[in-house]
């Protein structure tokens, strides 16, 4: 028995082999949303200057422009 797993950022795929005949499914990976941080989030990370509040707004919004393809 030979068993073959590969997946992308969108698939799943499993292929077994048993006795030469070959079984396989394709499955389709769940696409996450989106999820940033709000403005309660951000006091817990806010240790008195603005500029790191200010950075983590880029940092944000960068991630969440190289995470939406």
């Amino acid at each position: 028995m030979t068993i073959k797993i590969s997946f992308s950022d969108t698939t799943l795929r499993v292929a077994v082999e048993i006795n030469g005949a070959i079984e396989s499914a394709i499955t389709e990976l769940p696409q996450r949303e989106w999820v940033g941080l709000d403005w309660n989030d951000l006091p817990e990370i806010y240790v008195g200057d603005t500029a790191f509040l200010h950075g983590a707004r880029w940092a944000e919004a960068k991630l969440k422009e190289k995470n939406s393809v």
